[in-house]
């Protein structure tokens, strides 16, 4: 057990071998949270509603006196969490007196290991996204729990709250209160769908409309959704070579990507790049056949496009070379897409990490090939002046 809290000459103490929970717990904790948030003790607050103690009996093991511990068992990623920030066991002593202000005087506060049986590991997708101090900072500082349940949210407005940010995901199908639903899911999503979850947050929850909801906690809120906005996709140019195709996919790859996660997206991106090479060909006049793949197209056009066959900057040998090795790139997208995407019903799926990848390396080539074909452009401009 780890003591987050104790006396300060402490002798140690046994939980009782017929210790029995508090009844009256619930009772105590709800108004230990008031009287917390009331003090301005948002933390401690915070703590004594996310891990979930119990008041146990225990005997001293100097004096042999009866005491009450506030004890819980938390999940192996908590527990080293509270293992390693000591800077946060001020928040314990904090709930051990409001506790003993109202209830039964608290002598220890600790928690234990939650263990589990080694089949029952489910292996869960982690993203370079939100941070579990983050996610607590947003579900108990900015948009409140009251009872464990998210601020004004019930269950079927909560549903609701996803299908108006066009989300493809259903909270009913996941077990827990409005609070750990809404943790499960941010906990589990990618990057982009963290921020746009925030940012449909901050829009339900403005400044001012609780005492907690301050303009500074909102501002950084604002901030995370800006890192999470950098981490992921990369933008694309406005496409002036292209077809009503291939702005159809590139609107759903967008819809998909920020709806259902990236690897969602990776069938549409590929028929973009498809359609993009295709018709950036055939608005020069280069003929290609019908059936050609994006791997064949690639080549015509670096082979046959006005943009191409001139010097490519004062590198051209090096960036020719490039070309070449993003050829194989392309070469390699399709078994990624007929056989790793939801394009056809694949057993198994890219991860999220690769399938940014993927989507990421064909915005490039996008990118690319379109600056370099306005480059060339300009250019012709130029040159008639």
């Amino acid at each position: 057990m780890i003591l987050l809290h104790s006396p300060r000459r402490s002798s140690g103490f046994l939980i009782s071998s017929v210790s029995r929970e508090n009844q009256n717990y619930p009772i105590i904790k709800h108004n230990a949270k008031k009287l917390l948030i009331a003090r301005g003790d948002l933390e401690a607050a915070a703590y004594l509603e996310k891990i979930p103690f119990k008041i146990c009996d225990a005997i001293s093991n100097g004096l042999f006196d009866e005491l009450y511990v506030l004890c819980a068992n938390v999940p192996l990623e908590l527990y080293e969490e509270l293992r390693v920030s000591t800077t946060e066991r001020i928040h314990f002593g904090k709930i051990a007196n409001v506790i003993s202000e109202i209830g039964p005087f608290i002598s220890y506060v600790g928690v234990e290991i939650e263990l589990t049986p080694p089949d029952t590991d489910v292996k869960k997708q982690k993203y370079d996204g939100l941070k579990d101090k983050q996610i607590d900072k947003l579900v108990y500082g900015y948009i409140g729990v009251s009872g464990g349940y998210l601020g004004d949210f019930s269950y079927r407005s909560h549903h609701q709250f996803y299908l108006d940010l066009e989300l493809d995901i259903d909270p009913y199908k996941l077990q827990g209160t409005t609070r750990e639903k809404f943790i499960q899911i941010l906990k589990t999503n990618p990057p982009l769908i963290q921020a746009k979850i925030l940012r449909g947050i901050l829009n339900r929850y403005p400044v001012g409309s609780l005492e907690i909801r301050t303009q500074e906690k909102y501002d950084e809120i604002r901030g995370w959704v800006e890192d999470l906005q950098t981490k992921g996709i990369i933008s694309l140019p406005n496409l002036q070579s292209t077809s009503d195709i291939v702005l159809r996919a590139l609107g759903d790859a967008d819809q998909l990507i920020t709806s259902r996660g990236a690897v969602s997206g990776v069938d549409r991106m590929h028929t973009a790049l498809h359609g993009y090479i295709r018709a950036v060909c055939q608005q020069v006049g280069i003929k290609v056949n019908r059936d050609a793949n994006v791997t064949e197209l690639f080549k015509v056009l670096r082979e046959n496009h006005p943009a191409f066959k001139k010097k490519l900057g004062s590198q051209s040998e090096d960036i020719i070379k490039v070309l070449r090795a993003l050829a194989t790139v392309i070469d390699a997208l399709n078994p990624i897409r007929n056989r790793a995407s939801v394009a056809h019903p694949n057993e198994s799926l890219l991860d999220e990490p690769e399938a940014v990848l993927i989507i990421n390396a064909i915005r490039t080539l996008l990118q690319y090939i379109e600056s370099r074909i306005n480059n060339e452009r300009e250019t012709m401009v130029m040159d008639e002046a």
